[in-house]
């Protein structure tokens, strides 16, 4: 897009002014960045910093075997970790960041860093073996009030790759539309080792040796005066600062505690600990401003100790809450029962039958269970027996169950009538016949 506003013009400007990347952050990369690595096929052996081949010699299984095992190439001298791998080529891409100031701005440039290497004879055009390219994705134009400029190369539609041989462009704030990827434009990659920061960046505690967080993140937050983030760079409470990054926002949450921790010169080592730590500190009610408790020799010690503290109190309280929840239940049991023999009292020994199957209705909610569990449907799980205006009885042959029916005591009709796995039987239509037939019984029951 082309710029609109005075800052974007200005940054343009700047921008062409910039640049190619000099040959000393390459030669960086190509030092530091990538691994140097044998790849190893039975006996059969290629480094990947010259291409050449050689046929191992160690005799030794456990040599020849084990990842990460050392070797030395004949032919370039480079010590190489050893990878068992039947691949011929091999491409590695990583993100390089570079500082540097450019006017009043603090300039965060993102270069992809590529490696391609292969066998000796794999690729005969190739120039060189490996083969290295530079690409400039993303600057990221931070002015001292904190607000960033955005110059990046075109994305594709799904936002996971770049457009290489596309020119560099002024880009919107990524992701604040509709289809959101994130701060796309915010890469976190190794950090070239020459640094230039704005004089108001060194002023806010950040030096030469630059902290492993996303770069862009925390140059915007220390320029918009975050406290939080400048106060553990100037107290060097690095793994507080690398936490907070983690968590997406540079804010302390436990302020006051990590003070009287800087108060007394303790540096604290896990940060999720710690707060995981004065989390259990407030949960027991101790003091959190107490030097005594803030700061402890043996944190894990002492974190392991109230965590296992903690975690049997809510287990006496989870008992406790069981028992009180058995006892609900087994009166709700017994009143259940009570209700249950007042309703159904009546009914009691009434018997249908046409000479063969016999109905009678189910006296106890043991019965129901029995009901329940024999022919496999929910008559006692949904609390049948707890309904006032239906009667339930069981239709059988012998001692064999064949169906359980539902008579609504409201209309005197039967709403249902199921088998077992509540399918119909052979039987289905000749038990509803029958209970309709007799339903002047059950009415003289229902009025007696």
């Amino acid at each position: 897009m082309k710029p609109r506003t005075k800052l974007q013009k200005e940054v343009a400007e700047l921008s062409e002014k910039l640049g190619e990347i000099s040959e000393s952050p390459k030669n960086w990369a190509k030092e530091h960045l990538f691994a140097r690595t044998a790849y190893k096929c039975k006996d059969e052996l290629w480094c990947s910093e010259c291409g050449k081949m050689w046929i191992n010699t160690d005799n030794s299984e456990l040599g020849t075997i084990l990842l990460g095992n050392k070797t030395e190439c004949p032919y370039c001298h480079h010590k190489l970790d050893v990878t068992v791998s039947r691949k011929s080529q091999n491409r590695e891409e990583i993100y390089m960041d570079i500082l540097q100031v450019v006017g009043n701005f603090q300039v965060i440039r993102h270069i992809l860093c590529c490696k391609y290497s292969c066998k000796s004879g794999f690729r005969e055009h190739l120039t060189s073996n490996p083969y290295y390219s530079f690409f400039e994705t993303v600057q990221e134009w931070i002015a001292v009030n904190g607000k960033r400029t955005i110059i990046a190369r075109p994305m594709n539609m799904g936002g996971n790759g770049w457009l290489y041989f596309e020119p560099l462009s002024i880009k919107n704030e990524y992701g604040s539309g509709y289809y959101s990827y994130g701060d796309v434009y915010s890469i976190h990659g190794w950090l070239y080792s020459k640094i230039e920061l704005l004089p108001e960046l060194k002023k806010r505690g950040i030096g030469r040796n630059f902290p492993d967080v996303n770069p862009s993140r925390l140059i915007r937050s220390l320029l918009t005066g975050n406290n939080d983030a400048e106060l553990c760079l100037k107290t060097k409470q690095m793994a507080m600062l690398k936490h907070m990054a983690k968590e997406g926002y540079y804010q302390l949450r436990y302020k006051p505690s990590f003070n009287i921790c800087n108060r007394n010169h303790y540096i604290i080592r896990d940060a999720g600990m710690w707060n995981d730590y004065i989390d259990l500190l407030l949960y027991f009610k101790k003091d959190v401003r107490n030097a005594k408790y803030v700061c402890p020799k043996n944190l894990k010690a002492e974190h392991d100790l109230l965590m296992n503290k903690k975690r049997s109190i809510e287990a006496k309280l989870r008992r406790d809450r069981e028992r009180r929840e058995a006892i609900r239940r087994e009166k709700e049991r017994r009143e259940n029962i009570i209700q249950f023999y007042k309703r159904m009292e009546k009914f009691f020994g009434l018997e249908i039958t046409d000479g063969s199957i016999t109905i009678r209705p189910l006296e106890s909610i043991t019965q129901f269970y029995q009901e329940g569990k024999a022919m496999h449907h929910c008559v006692y799980t949904n609390g049948y027996y707890k309904r006032n205006d239906c009667l339930i009885l069981s239709a059988r042959i012998g001692e064999k169950r064949i169906e359980t029916i539902e008579l609504s005591l409201k209309t005197l009709e039967v709403v249902q009538s199921r088998g077992a796995c509540n399918q119909n039987t052979e039987y289905h239509k000749r038990i509803i016949g029958l209970v309709k037939k007799n339903i002047g019984l059950i009415r003289n029951r229902l009025s007696a």
